[in-house]
């Protein structure tokens, strides 16, 4: 698991050219799921990965029964705190164990990836074999070679050896050893073209020379990273070599975090690009929204006068006809005037219902809170409608005690609110029954309330029943609406500090509830000069 393509591709290669068997993730959720299905002998992986980071893979890898036993060994350019160590790595963040067996630095060491990798699968068989660094020494003097190769070995370090410069350009070039240490006491012309090539070919080793000056030319000064003066003494040797890679990986390190700064950097002006093409697309967008908005408004407006005007006229025909002393009706011909009246009355509520829920809708409505009677609002209601309730034989029954508080509302749009829910109780009513007003004081409101005795409303629409153009699918009814009384209703009680619900078994009956504020003192001052 690594997001960089070529150490990818250096890890695979060395691998396979040892007989392993190589299974690659794209990311950290693939890595999962292909360890979960293959069980591998050891988890190779990088800190920074696509989907899950390192660290929830990890993870999930060791809680996992199956699949705790694995060895990982990370592989990253950035250093890590200890394995299984739990650290913070924010204030405030909690605490995250890192479950992880080894961890090698970037730029990989190829050999010592090797020898770590066969200690992890198999780490009593390869006990003895070296886990630190690998130097490539490069001397044909036997005894300085041995000296050195001893030197290193105690410390932990893998220890290559050549002595032909020819053989030590391919076990360079094929291993990518963290160290070269090239004998340099008589240079030859063949020796500086090494370290050119080398420098060129395998950037990330650090080259280190043996010589008995203490200096070396310029030229050859700016591709070496440091010298070792002969007579060689341990402790000298391997603090030279310590600080020289511990110089080479903060190189590293710093180059890859530059590498990923100017990445994000580049992310992010692409992000801030595209956000502001999106932002000017989006202005656009909401000025042709208030446009159509505004279009909508006045369509609105010209619809409701263009409806109101005939239908005022209309009524009003039907009103003369009904009182003139000139024209005898019969019993029948009255009761056909009082329904179309009635008819009329509701198409009337319904136009100016869909004019003031647009106002609602849009916050233009300015209320006129005042005290108020609901008594009152229901005779008056009850009167408007009564053309409609002998038009269906039904019937008004108060269930209103003496003592009802006044309310604190607009009393012009509570009366539309309950001559909305009455034509909603009327539309589904059978023939022949009765709808039920109420009124009870529930702490600071009243809890008001219209029943009929229909069909009733099944569960599932209930709770969408306040929505805009929504009607209710109950084929009992026989008759529908346009989904505007209700979704009026709940925006005009909500206006108003109140809420309206509904009760139903879905069965038969309905009963529609809604509060309002009971009048007191405090929300009415008169002033006075």
């Amino acid at each position: 698991m690594d997001a960089d393509a070529q150490n990818l591709e250096q890890l695979q290669g060395m691998l396979q050219r040892n007989n392993y068997n190589v299974l690659i993730a794209a990311d950290g959720n693939a890595a999962l799921r292909l360890i979960k299905t293959t069980k591998p002998d050891i988890i190779i992986s990088d800190l920074l990965l696509a989907g899950l980071n390192g660290y929830e893979v990890w993870e999930k890898i060791r809680l996992d029964e199956e699949t705790a036993h694995i060895p990982i060994l990370v592989v990253s350019a950035l250093m890590l705190p200890s394995a299984n160590e739990s650290v913070r790595f924010l204030p405030g963040n909690k605490r995250q164990t890192l479950y992880y067996d080894a961890f090698l630095p970037k730029p990989v060491d190829l050999n010592r990836f090797m020898r770590v990798s066969d200690k992890l699968i198999a780490p009593e068989k390869n006990r003895q074999i070296a886990s630190g660094p690998t130097a490539v020494i490069a001397i044909d003097a036997p005894d300085l070679q041995q000296s050195l190769t001893i030197m290193l070995q105690a410390h932990d370090f893998g220890v290559e050896s050549s002595t032909t410069l020819s053989e030590t350009q391919r076990l360079v070039r094929t291993t990518s050893p963290a160290v070269l240490i090239l004998d340099y006491r008589t240079p030859t012309q063949a020796t500086r073209q090494l370290i050119f090539q080398i420098k060129r070919l395998v950037p990330n080793t650090a080259i280190v020379l043996v010589t008995q000056a203490d200096t070396v030319e310029q030229a050859i000064q700016n591709e070496i990273h440091s010298v070792l003066l002969v007579p060689l003494q341990e402790d000298y040797v391997t603090l030279v070599i310590e600080q020289v890679l511990e110089l080479m990986n903060s190189r590293y390190r710093n180059q890859t975090l530059t590498e990923q700064l100017i990445t994000t950097q580049q992310n992010l002006l692409e992000s801030q690009e595209t956000l502001r093409a999106q932002n000017e697309e989006l202005q656009l967008v909401n000025a042709k929204l208030r446009e159509l908005d505004k279009l909508k408004e006045t369509f609105t407006g010209m619809v409701v006068h263009d409806l109101k005007s005939p239908l005022s006229a209309v009524l009003g025909a039907l009103n003369f006809t009904l009182i003139d002393p000139r024209i005898s009706l019969t019993d029948k011909n009255r009761g056909m005037l009082n329904g179309a009246i009635g008819a009329g009355n509701q198409m009337l509520r319904l136009i100016e219902t869909l004019l003031e829920g647009q106002r609602l809708e849009d916050g233009r409505v300015e209320l006129d809170l005042e005290p108020f009677a609901w008594e009152d609002l229901v005779a008056e209601s009850s009167q408007n409608i009564l053309p409609l309730l002998t038009l269906h034989r039904l019937e008004i029954e108060l269930a209103i005690p003496n003592n009802l508080p006044l309310l604190y509302a607009d009393a012009h749009m509570t009366q539309r609110v309950l001559e909305n829910l009455l034509d909603n109780a009327i539309k589904f009513s059978p023939r022949n029954s009765s709808i039920v007003i109420s009124g009870e004081p529930e702490e600071a409101f009243i809890k008001l309330s219209v029943k009929d005795m229909g069909p009733g409303i099944p569960k599932a629409e209930q709770d969408k029943i306040f929505n805009r153009f929504e009607q209710v699918k109950n084929n009992q009814a026989g008759r529908s609406g346009f989904g505007l009384g209700l979704a009026f209703c709940y925006q005009a009680v909500g206006a108003m500090s109140g809420r309206i619900w509904v009760e139903s078994d879905g069965e038969s009956g309905t009963t529609f509830y809604f509060t309002l504020p009971i009048y007191q003192e405090k929300n009415f001052v008169v002033s006075s000069d």
